[in-house]
Protein backbone atom coordinates (compact mmCIF):
# COMPACT_ATOMS: atom_id res chain seq x y z
CA UNK A 1 0.00 0.00 0.00
CA UNK A 2 1.52 3.34 -1.01
CA UNK A 3 1.87 6.35 1.24
CA UNK A 4 2.53 9.98 0.38
CA UNK A 5 4.93 12.63 1.59
CA UNK A 6 5.79 16.32 1.09
CA UNK A 7 9.25 17.51 0.17
CA UNK A 8 10.57 21.07 -0.21
CA UNK A 9 11.63 21.19 -3.86
CA UNK A 10 14.50 23.66 -3.32
CA UNK A 11 16.16 22.06 -0.28
CA UNK A 12 14.90 18.48 -0.83
CA UNK A 13 13.98 18.51 2.89
CA UNK A 14 11.20 16.08 3.82
CA UNK A 15 8.39 18.02 5.53
CA UNK A 16 5.74 15.32 6.08
CA UNK A 17 5.62 11.58 5.49
CA UNK A 18 3.38 8.59 6.04
CA UNK A 19 0.33 10.38 4.63
CA UNK A 20 -2.52 8.06 3.68
CA UNK A 21 -3.36 9.46 0.24
CA UNK A 22 -2.97 12.38 -2.14
CA UNK A 23 -5.78 14.32 -0.44
CA UNK A 24 -3.98 13.96 2.91
CA UNK A 25 -0.80 15.31 1.30
CA UNK A 26 -2.66 18.35 -0.02
CA UNK A 27 -4.26 18.90 3.41
CA UNK A 28 -0.80 18.75 5.01
CA UNK A 29 0.45 21.35 2.53
CA UNK A 30 -2.51 23.59 3.39
CA UNK A 31 -1.76 23.25 7.12
CA UNK A 32 1.88 24.10 6.48
CA UNK A 33 0.78 27.17 4.51
CA UNK A 34 -1.43 28.32 7.40
CA UNK A 35 1.35 27.76 9.96
CA UNK A 36 3.88 29.72 7.92
CA UNK A 37 1.44 32.61 7.40
CA UNK A 38 0.79 32.74 11.18
CA UNK A 39 4.51 32.65 11.95
CA UNK A 40 5.23 35.44 9.48
CA UNK A 41 2.43 37.60 10.89
CA UNK A 42 3.55 36.97 14.49
CA UNK A 43 7.04 38.16 13.55
CA UNK A 44 5.75 41.21 11.70
CA UNK A 45 6.94 39.82 8.37
CA UNK A 46 3.69 39.90 6.42
CA UNK A 47 5.02 42.32 3.81
CA UNK A 48 6.67 40.83 0.78
CA UNK A 49 6.29 37.54 -1.00
CA UNK A 50 7.73 34.14 -0.28
CA UNK A 51 7.26 31.34 -2.77
CA UNK A 52 7.76 27.72 -1.77
CA UNK A 53 7.23 24.75 -4.03
CA UNK A 54 6.52 21.38 -2.46
CA UNK A 55 6.64 18.06 -4.26
CA UNK A 56 3.95 15.53 -3.41
CA UNK A 57 5.61 12.13 -3.61
CA UNK A 58 4.06 8.67 -3.75
CA UNK A 59 6.08 6.12 -1.79
CA UNK A 60 5.85 2.41 -2.54
CA UNK A 61 8.00 -0.44 -1.27
CA UNK A 62 10.69 0.11 -3.88
CA UNK A 63 10.32 3.65 -5.23
CA UNK A 64 9.50 7.30 -4.64
CA UNK A 65 7.65 9.04 -7.46
CA UNK A 66 6.74 12.74 -7.67
CA UNK A 67 3.02 12.82 -8.45
CA UNK A 68 2.16 16.47 -7.89
CA UNK A 69 3.25 19.88 -6.73
CA UNK A 70 1.88 22.44 -4.32
CA UNK A 71 3.07 26.03 -4.55
CA UNK A 72 2.73 28.21 -1.47
CA UNK A 73 2.64 31.97 -1.99
CA UNK A 74 3.00 33.64 1.39
CA UNK A 75 2.33 37.31 2.02
CA UNK A 76 0.41 37.90 -1.21
CA UNK A 77 -2.68 39.19 0.63
CA UNK A 78 -0.83 42.37 1.55
CA UNK A 79 -2.50 45.19 -0.45
CA UNK A 80 0.71 47.27 -0.43
CA UNK A 81 2.66 44.61 -2.31
CA UNK A 82 0.45 42.97 -4.95
CA UNK A 83 1.69 40.34 -7.37
CA UNK A 84 2.52 41.64 -10.83
CA UNK A 85 -0.10 41.06 -13.50
CA UNK A 86 0.48 37.93 -15.63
Amino acid sequence: MPSYQLRDTATRRLLARGLADYAAAEAAADRLDDELERDLAANGEGVGRIRLRLDIEKVTADSIETVGHHVLLLGVDDPDNPLPAP
